[in-house]
């Protein structure tokens, strides 16, 4: 399968299995934003769509943007958008990290290694929709395909039962999708995840959609106005 972003993001959503999932994918449980760095270079984008519903109010919907330019280290971009608007972006160019808010300038960074921190902490679009409801999601093995050369084995997701019932915290009330995920290193691929929870009047249904594309290639990552020099 080759694997084109716009195409993939033009897809229908998947809709429930007939059957309880089954397969669990543990090491690709355990992989983190470092077991991407073995892929090489790469673009990381993710669209999110959460849609809030309350009781007596229109609903709310919030469209996110985020995209990573990997190209190395000492080298990438990260951006995110909000709404069509951008929020913050990141260029690390040559070790040195510059930081833009909003349509603000691109300030120079006292310390690069925040920069990466922050990546960490937010550079995984499936584990920031997830969260504690990783536990709920089941896997079905659906084969295997390729993505950009690459062998990848593909899971279509279902909801597992909740083992907790009864606790007076927000409930995970359904989640759906598919996931290609890399054989080798274990780091989710490319995949699309709905996942709906409900708190007291509240209903939140998120949709996720991403992709890494450009595997081993140049990303086009940009360096800050101020560092690109004449």
């Amino acid at each position: 399968m080759r694997f084109l972003l716009p195409l993939f993001f033009a897809c229908d959503p998947v809709g429930p299995a007939a059957d309880p999932p089954e397969v669990f994918p543990v090491a690709a449980a355990q992989t983190t934003f470092a077991s991407a760095e073995a892929l090489g270079a790469y673009v990381s984008e993710a669209h999110r769509e959460i849609t809030t519903t309350r009781e007596g109010a229109e609903p709310t919907v919030l469209r996110e943007l985020t995209r990573l330019r990997w190209q190395s280290e000492d080298r990438w971009q990260w951006l995110e958008m909000r709404d069509g608007v951008r929020v913050s972006e990141v260029r690390v160019w040559d070790g040195v990290a510059w930081r833009s808010a909003a349509a603000g300038i691109f300030r120079r960074q006292a310390d690069p290694a925040s920069a990466r921190a922050d990546l960490v902490l937010s550079g995984d679009p499936w584990s920031r929709v997830l969260g504690t409801a990783a536990a709920r999601v089941g896997y079905r093995d659906a084969g295997e395909e390729d993505i950009e050369g690459r062998k990848v084995w593909h899971y279509r997701l279902a909801l597992l039962p909740n083992e907790t019932p009864g606790r007076k915290s927000r409930d995970v009330t359904r989640v759906e999708g598919q996931v290609w995920i890399d054989q080798v290193t274990a780091v989710r691929l490319a995949g699309e995840l709905t996942v709906e929870t409900t708190f007291r009047t509240q209903r939140k249904s998120t949709r996720l959609r991403f992709a890494m594309t450009n595997l081993g290639g140049d990303v086009g990552a940009e360096p800050p106005p101020s560092a690109a020099g004449p």
